[in-house]
C-alpha cells in the first residue's frame, strides 16, 4: 500500500482544510443507511501479526475536551455506525463512519467526507468532517508518541490554542484523544476527535470534527467507528 511518507505536509494539508469547515449552517437531511447488522469479517491486524478489528480497546471512557461546557446537559447518546462498512484502496482497508457520514476515497493515502453544513449522525448531531490520513509505520514509535507528532504538526499549520482530553484509548498500538479549538479567525469553535492505529506497515490516523455542544453525544459513536477499522493482512 503506498503511504504519506511526510507527516507534516499531510497534517498542513489538512489544517488548511479544517480552518475553512465547520461553519453553522442549516443542518441537511439525514439518510438512511441500508439494511443489515452483524460485523463484517476481514484480515486485520498489528505488527505482530495478530488479528485485529471491531473489538474494543484499553483506555477509559473519559476523554471530554476542557473549554467551556453547554448550557445544557449532555445528550447521553448511544454509539451508531454505519451498518456496512466502507471499502477503501482497493478493498484493504475497511471502515464503519458514524451513521449518515459518507467516506470517500481521494488518493492513496486519503479518504474524507465532507458536506456543506456538515452530516446529520447519532442523536442528530453534526459531524463536520471525518479524515482518514495513510502514514508509514515507525516500530519506534508508540501510536501516542505518532499522535502526538501528528498535533504539533497540525499546529504548525494553524490549528493552535487546543485543549486535549484524557486518552480515550492508549495501548502501544492504538491511541484516542479529543482536542477542543476555540473559534479563532472567523471560524467556529470546534472538537476533533483523532484515532491512531498501527496495522502492518502503516499508521493510520482518523480525524473526525465537531462542535463543542454535541462532542458529548458523538464521543460513542467516534470510538466505535475508530475501533471498526480492518486492514488487510499485505499479502
Amino acid at each position: 500500500m503506498n503511504f504519506v511518507r511526510t507527516v507534516f505536509a499531510s497534517t498542513l494539508v489538512l489544517a488548511l482544510s479544517l480552518g475553512v469547515s465547520g461553519c453553522t449552517k442549516p443542518k441537511p437531511d439525514g439518510t438512511t443507511p441500508p439494511g443489515g447488522t452483524g460485523d463484517t469479517a476481514a484480515t486485520g491486524g498489528n505488527d505482530s501479526g495478530g488479528a485485529s478489528g471491531d473489538a474494543g480497546s484499553g483506555g477509559d471512557s473519559g476523554g471530554e475536551p476542557g473549554g467551556d461546557k453547554p448550557a445544557t446537559p449532555a445528550k447521553v447518546c448511544e454509539a451508531k455506525v454505519a451498518d456496512a462498512p466502507t471499502p477503501l484502496f482497493d478493498e484493504k482497508v475497511l471502515i464503519r463512519p458514524p451513521v449518515n457520514v459518507e467516506l470517500i476515497e481521494e488518493n492513496p493515502t486519503k479518504a474524507e467526507a465532507v458536506v456543506s453544513g456538515g452530516f446529520v449522525s447519532a442523536c442528530e448531531a453534526t459531524i463536520d468532517r471525518m479524515t482518514l490520513l495513510v502514514f508509514a509505520n515507525d516500530k519506534k514509535k508508540s501510536a501516542k508518541v505518532f499522535a502526538d507528532e501528528f498535533l504539533e504538526n497540525l499546529a504548525k499549520g494553524g490549528y493552535t490554542g487546543g485543549v486535549k482530553g484524557t486518552p480515550i484509548v492508549e495501548t502501544n498500538d492504538e491511541f484516542d484523544i479529543s482536542i477542543e479549538y476555540p473559534a479563532a479567525g472567523g471560524q467556529p469553535a470546534s472538537v476533533l476527535y483523532i484515532a491512531v492505529r498501527r496495522r502492518f506497515e502503516n499508521f493510520f490516523t482518523l480525524v473526525y470534527q465537531t462542535r463543542p455542544g454535541e462532542f458529548a453525544a458523538l464521543k460513542p459513536t467516534f470510538t466505535k467507528s475508530a475501533s471498526s477499522l480492518l486492514v488487510a493482512k499485505p499479502g
